[in-house]
């Protein structure tokens, strides 16, 4: 076989990257079974990086969800201009609170 031990991970690309957890860490093993150590610690950070990307992404998208849907209901003429403007101050006052 040439090459796809690990799924083509050198091809993959930075958007899915983030769900090829498992393959980084397929390689990291490989390259500490190869003595290589100082590379596989690199490769566990770059793990690391994408599961606190991965969380963090999903945060802020969990807290804009009620945005996105307002303005995309809005666009579509589903609600008005009025309905709009509550979710947007919603979203607003709830992030002046956080600070």
């Amino acid at each position: 076989m040439s090459g796809g031990s690990f799924n083509y991970l050198c091809y993959a690309e930075l958007s899915e990257l983030l769900n090829r957890i498992s393959d980084l860490e397929d390689m990291e093993r490989e390259l500490i079974e190869l003595g290589y150590t100082d590379i596989a610690k690199d490769t566990r950070r770059l793990i690391e990086y994408c599961i606190s990307a991965k969380n963090c992404i999903g945060v802020l998208f969990e807290q804009l969800n009620d945005v996105f849907y307002a303005v995309e209901w809005y666009r579509s003429a589903d609600i008005g201009k009025d309905s709009l403007l509550k979710h947007l101050e919603k979203y607003r006052i709830k992030d002046g609170d956080e600070e």
